[in-house]
């Protein structure tokens, strides 16, 4: 079939564009096949060998080739096997040692050698959560060394006076409330 295409009535799409396809490599490999086996048909009728001796030569090979693929196919499933049961021995060795790794943890949390074991921890915890969401704790107070020796000592105890006039307005502030 000629070529079709005209570029101004494919961009109108007046006109479709048809391509024949190439079937060169298609009808080789056919042909390929169809000869090989032809070819082998042939080789198998011309054969030295008698009918009968060919069907016994065949019939051996065919069995010799089944043995093996069912001695390999046993090997494999024995194969597959010991795989699987390394696989379960190393799973639960590892659980095993998840285990004792954390029963030792939490001998260690719970060991009264630091004089705190972890329910200790925990009440700890709780409190300062408590403490922080207390409105009526006041501010810390300032404390100042009283053996400093430097000339800004009157301006320290000064601050920490106001600091600490501070502190209590605000918990009287906080107690009215």
């Amino acid at each position: 079939m000629p070529n079709t295409y005209n570029r101004d009535m494919h961009t109108h799409t007046v006109k479709e564009y048809k391509v024949q396809k190439d079937t060169t490599a298609r009808d080789f490999s056919i042909g390929l096949t169809a000869g090989l086996v032809v070819g082998s048909f042939i080789g198998l009728l011309v054969a030295p060998k008698a009918g009968k001796e060919l069907q016994q030569d065949l019939s051996q090979k065919s069995e010799t080739l089944k043995a093996k693929s069912a001695d390999q196919y046993n090997k494999q499933l024995e194969q597959a096997q010991t795989f699987k049961e390394k696989a379960n021995a190393f799973a639960a060795s590892l659980s095993e040692k998840t285990a004792a790794i954390k029963e030792k943890a939490e001998q260690k949390l719970n060991k009264t050698d630091n004089h705190v074991t972890f329910s200790d921890l925990q009440l700890q915890k709780d409190a300062i959560k408590s403490e922080v969401n207390d409105d009526s704790l006041t501010q810390p107070v300032a404390v100042v060394d009283k053996e400093l020796s430097t000339p800004i000592k009157d301006e320290a105890e000064k601050e920490s006076k106001a600091t600490i006039d501070i502190a209590n307005a605000m918990d009287k502030k906080a107690k009215n409330k």
